[in-house]
């Protein structure tokens, strides 16, 4: 049996309202637009959730508590694996959903991203944490694979035969933050973000540490990135100006920045 931790219930509804009503990262696509979360519930009991997974599992699961919570939506499937003649793995679909008002079968896509803005000769561009994740590459596979995976004659024949399913209609939901440099004159919007999503800002290391002079610091934990946590961050400790600084040099890593009242991204000095 997994290890679940429930230690901050107070993360959870964060987490969980973050779901509910954040700005989305990503505008209506017109191979898939965004979910209504008009169904969602307010009132569900704070479920427990996993915060030693990855990113992207543990939202993967606090969507499917709202899902399955939800009097508008049945949730048929999660993680519904698609097969081709081989019986090689071509694609995965995250939910696939009955709108039980419309009677309408939808398959979701979920996504948790964070980028960068980037501009170098006048050029902009979107990387993440990881530099080789860049936005454009992420909306090209989108576009063009994942939200047309249920379309493919693999998935339409599987999800006839398996869930009695011969229509589907792709939508998606995309969460996260974009930061812009925090010396950057302008604030290029990427292709189909929207333009109401969260923004903040970014620095290097070193740029942090010469701009700096505070002696601890906060450091927001990987599973409140696309959270709010104006409201948390008091109660989320601080770490000393030291550590921080080893940490920092190892990997990106997300603080809130008290003058600022928001978040801030700082990546290491070699990333690129």
């Amino acid at each position: 049996m997994r290890k679940i931790d429930i230690r901050n219930l107070d993360h959870t509804r964060a987490l969980m309202e973050s779901l509910r009503s954040s700005p989305l990262l990503v505008d209506d696509l017109p191979e898939a637009a965004c979910f209504d979360r008009g169904g969602f519930s307010e009132g569900v009991v704070v479920p427990e959730l996993n915060y030693s997974q990855k990113l992207g599992h543990l939202y993967e699961d606090a969507l499917e508590y709202l899902l399955r919570h939800s009097d508008e939506i049945h949730l048929l499937g999660k993680g519904i694996q698609i097969f081709n003649e081989e019986k090689e793995t071509i694609g995965e679909l995250d939910y696939l959903l009955e709108d039980l008002k419309t009677g309408e079968f939808i398959h979701l896509e979920l996504a948790v991203k964070f980028y960068l803005v980037r501009i170098d000769d006048g050029v902009a561009s979107f990387p993440g944490p990881d530099p080789r994740d860049n936005w454009l590459n992420k909306l090209e596979n989108l576009r063009q694979r994942q939200l047309k995976l249920a379309r493919r004659s693999e998935a339409a024949v599987f999800l006839l035969e398996r869930y009695g399913v011969s229509e589907v209609t792709p939508e998606q939901l995309i969460y996260g933050k974009i930061f812009d440099h925090y010396l950057a004159e302008g604030r290029p919007n990427p292709p189909a973000m929207n333009a109401a999503c969260q923004r903040g800002s970014w620095k290097y290391l070193s740029e942090w540490c010469k701009g700096s002079s505070g002696q601890e610091v906060t450091i927001i934990p990987k599973h409140l990135w696309p959270v709010n946590v104006e409201k948390l961050y008091p109660k989320l400790g601080a770490v000393s100006r030291e550590e921080f600084i080893m940490e920092a040099d190892q990997r990106c890593t997300m603080i809130w920045d008290e003058e600022a009242r928001d978040t801030q991204f700082i990546a290491p000095d070699n990333w690129s």
